[in-house]
């Protein structure tokens, strides 16, 4: 009996140790993955990019369209543009120092066009509403690690991009490095180079700069990450921020024509700049709602037949700079990845 009732002690005492044990490592963990994740969300606020997800919606007021086909006038008219945007970031694993990632993004574009001037009778536009939808999905792998005493960030992506779930439309490939140079209590300063794989770039070789410097008054961070944005922020408090600066952005649409003297198969492409205010506000832990408004103004609008450069371009738009507003919905980071493996 005695015997028994030891064996059943000595049983007790090494499931409740085991037990403790793993209820010790998962409290660990649990707190360095909360850790983490805080450290992670301070980052986001500065770097939207890190962020969960968002949805955005740009409306950008009416401006003056000119249009060329083939180097000659095509049309006049005057368009209005409402985009809808949802991101969303999946972190997929994590070992060691590799992180494997995943996105999803999606636009909606509808453009208004109207008082519409021809110049081509052969080739009429009309006055018409226009709504497309586009679908980018990316596997991201990334590996932090060092090299001669800086912080380096190898990074290798491939994107499926299309209108519709039924196929794919194009396929792009990104590689690249970056590197860490300076790390202070108030300065960082990053560059790298990425190679896209992409035919419809004008360059397949991308550098990159990230700068950003924090001010020892006015709680106010200059934010230079070119070539995308240059912008100076201030925090108001501990839920609130106005900054002000440029941000470049573009689209790529896929469209279909139906006209004997044009492709078939095109994609329309624009590079834009939106210089203006911007205010975020921290409405929880983990959403921010945002707000900002300006100048948008298109470098570049341009339509191609798909699969060709962009160098091939036959109708080229330029529109005048007009008011926009934009309104964002986004989401700290929240979820950890699916696999995890500590070494």
């Amino acid at each position: 009996m005695k015997k028994n009732l030891l064996f059943h002690l000595l049983l007790l005492i090494t499931i409740s140790g085991s037990f403790a044990q793993s209820t010790k490592q998962a409290a660990i963990q649990r707190m360095t993955d909360s850790v983490k994740m805080a450290y992670l969300s301070e980052a986001a606020i500065q770097y939207p990019l890190l962020r969960q997800g968002f949805i955005s919606t740009d409306v950008i007021g009416r401006g003056n369209v000119k249009s060329r086909l083939r180097g000659n006038e095509f049309f006049d008219a005057q368009s209005q543009v409402t985009r809808v945007r949802v991101n969303f970031n999946l972190p997929i694993a994590q070992w060691s120092k590799n992180i494997i990632s995943a996105n999803i993004n999606y636009l909606y574009q509808h453009v208004d066009l109207n008082r519409v001037t021809n110049y081509n009778p052969g080739l009429p536009v009309q006055n018409t509403t226009t709504n497309s939808s586009t679908m980018t999905l990316t596997l991201s792998y990334n590996r932090v690690d060092s090299l001669f005493g800086h912080q380096v960030i190898y990074s290798a992506n491939i994107s499926g991009v299309t209108d519709e779930l039924s196929a794919i439309r194009r396929v792009n490939g990104l590689v690249g490095i970056t590197v860490q140079f300076v790390q202070t209590a108030s300065t960082v300063f990053r560059a790298g180079l990425f190679y896209i794989n992409d035919p419809t770039i004008p360059t397949h070789f991308i550098p990159l700069i990230t700068y950003s410097h924090k001010f020892q008054k006015g709680n106010l961070q200059l934010f230079a990450d070119l070539p995308s944005r240059v912008l100076l922020k201030k925090k108001l408090s501990e839920r609130s921020w106005l900054s002000i600066g440029t941000e470049m952005t573009g689209t790529q649409t896929f469209m279909s024509l139906n006209e004997p003297a044009k492709p078939k198969h095109v994609i329309s492409s624009t590079l834009e700049l939106k210089t203006g205010p911007a205010f975020e506000y921290k409405v929880s832990k983990k959403v921010m709602f945002g707000i900002s408004g300006g100048l948008f103004s298109t470098l570049s609008a341009r339509i191609f037949e798909q699969g060709k450069a962009p160098s091939t371009y036959f109708i080229d738009n330029k529109r005048n700079s007009a008011p926009y507003a934009n309104f964002t919905i986004s989401f700290l980071p929240f979820l950890n990845s699916i696999v995890r493996k500590q070494e």
